[in-house]
């Protein structure tokens, strides 16, 4: 027998599974049956739903994100993102390599060890 493929949910959808477990209309057993979603998974969700309920509410991530991964040098990012706004509001061109060269400069100001690379300037404009 061949192992379950995994897969993972966007977080808007494990909230309207948590409101659905609320109504208590379904039992879990069925729920997770009418939206083919493991029974584990539910009970994980229902488990973490404190952990879920503040990242939802504090905005950290988009509907749509499947995964809740926080980066590693939050400050640098939010003072990057600061920087991003300002110069989009003063029409100032801000590409890959000058986002790159920003970040090297606001982490050798803040003395954060921290290696800027192309992928990092892909994954900041999905999390932003």
């Amino acid at each position: 027998m061949s192992k379950r493929k995994h897969t993972a949910y966007m977080i808007e959808f494990n909230f309207q599974i948590l409101s659905k477990v609320e109504e208590k209309k379904l039992t879990k057993t069925e729920l997770c049956k009418k939206h083919c979603i493991p029974n584990l998974t539910l009970s994980t969700n229902l488990k973490d739903r404190e952990k879920l309920q503040k990242a939802r509410d504090d905005s950290k991530f988009r509907p749509a994100t499947k995964k809740m991964k926080l980066c590693s040098h939050e400050e640098l990012e939010d003072a990057v993102f600061a920087w991003f706004r300002q110069a989009r509001a003063m029409n100032v061109p801000s590409s890959g390599p000058v986002v790159i060269g920003k970040a090297a400069e606001i982490a050798q100001l803040m003395n954060v060890n921290f290696t800027n690379t192309p992928s990092w300037v892909e994954k900041f404009k999905q999390r932003r």
